[in-house]
C-alpha cells in the first residue's frame, strides 16, 4: 500500500525538484552577475561564492530528478504520450473493435422444392452502326485576276531655255565658235565699282533682292546668241537672251534681281552659247 502511494506521488516529487532546481539556477545567475558588478569588492566575493553553490545545488538536483524520472519509466511513459499525442488522426476512428466472423445461426432451414429453370442465352442488342458522315467538298472559288494594263509612259522631250522661258533667239545671231567659253567663277549679293564681290559664296539669306554672277568669257565673237537662266529647285523662273556685243576675252558681271526678295531654295546660274549649255553655278537662299 505504501509503495503504491509512493508511486503515486512521485511524479509531483519529481515535478517539485525541477521546479526548485529552477529557482535556484535563476537566483545563482543573479548572484554571479552581482558577484561582478557590485559595488564592493567583499560583496561581490560574497555574492560569488553563494552563487557558485546555489548553482552547484541546482545542477545536482536537475540530475536527480532527471534520474528518477528515467529509473522510474515516467520519462517513457511521457515520451509514448506525446508522440502518441503529435502523431494522432482525428479521421482514424478510437476504440472501435470488428468481429472477425459472424456468428452460425442454429436453425438450419431446409428447401422444401427445387427450382430448376434453364437459363437462355439473350442475344445481345445489336448496335446498328451510324451512316458515316462523308465530307462533301465545297467548290473552291478561284479569283482570277484581271490585269489592269498601266498606261504607256511617253518620255517627255527635256525642254529647253527657249522652250521654258518663251525666249526668241536674236534674229541675225552668229553660230560661237568651237573654243568660245562662259565660266562662272562666283556669285554674291552685291559688287563694288572695282569689279569686287560682296559677301560671296553659295549660301544666303532668305529675302535677298539681288543676286550677282561674275563669270569669265573666252574667245567670243561679236554677234553670238548667249542665255543666262536661274533656276530654284530645279525650274527656271527668270532668264533672257542676248547678243554678245564685248570684247572677246575678259571678265563681266550681272545681276537677277527681284523686288520681293528670293524665298528659300536651291538656285542654280546657268549660261547658254545658242542653245548649248556651257555653265552652271549652284548655291542656297535659307
Amino acid at each position: 500500500m505504501v509503495v503504491r502511494e509512493l508511486a503515486a506521488l512521485l511524479p509531483y516529487i519529481i515535478v517539485g525538484m525541477l521546479a526548485l532546481a529552477a529557482a535556484l539556477f535563476l537566483i545563482a545567475v543573479y548572484l554571479l552577475r552581482r558577484g561582478r558588478t557590485g559595488s564592493y569588492w567583499r560583496l561581490r566575493r560574497e555574492a560569488g561564492q553563494r552563487g557558485g553553490q546555489i548553482l552547484l545545488a541546482s545542477v545536482a538536483l536537475f540530475a536527480v530528478a532527471i534520474a528518477l524520472a528515467l529509473f522510474s519509466g515516467l520519462a517513457d511513459v511521457a515520451y509514448t504520450q506525446l508522440r502518441n499525442f503529435l502523431n494522432r488522426d482525428s479521421d482514424v476512428p478510437k476504440g472501435v473493435s470488428l468481429p472477425s466472423a459472424m456468428p452460425t445461426s442454429r436453425l438450419t432451414s431446409t428447401p422444401t422444392a427445387t427450382n430448376t429453370t434453364t437459363p437462355t442465352n439473350t442475344p445481345p442488342d445489336t448496335v446498328t452502326p451510324l451512316p458515316s458522315l462523308t465530307p462533301s467538298l465545297l467548290p473552291s472559288a478561284t479569283a482570277t485576276p484581271t490585269e489592269t494594263p498601266l498606261p504607256s509612259l511617253t518620255p517627255t522631250p527635256i525642254p529647253t531655255a527657249q522652250d521654258v522661258l518663251l525666249i526668241t533667239p536674236q534674229v541675225g545671231g552668229r553660230t560661237p565658235s568651237e573654243n568660245a567659253s562662259l565660266t562662272i567663277t562666283t556669285v554674291a549679293s552685291g559688287i563694288l565699282p572695282d569689279q569686287t564681290p560682296v559677301q560671296p559664296g553659295d549660301h544666303f539669306e532668305a529675302g535677298i533682292r539681288r543676286v550677282y554672277v561674275l563669270f569669265n568669257y573666252r574667245q567670243m565673237d561679236s554677234g553670238v546668241s548667249w542665255t543666262r537662266i536661274l533656276y530654284r529647285n530645279g525650274q527656271p523662273i527668270q532668264g533672257q537672251s542676248y547678243l554678245w556685243s564685248l570684247d572677246t576675252s575678259g571678265s563681266t558681271h550681272f545681276f537677277f534681281g527681284n523686288e520681293d526678295g528670293y524665298s528659300a531654295g536651291d538656285y542654280e546660274v546657268r549660261l547658254f552659247l545658242g542653245a548649248d549649255e556651257i555653265t552652271r553655278f549652284a548655291f542656297e537662299v535659307a
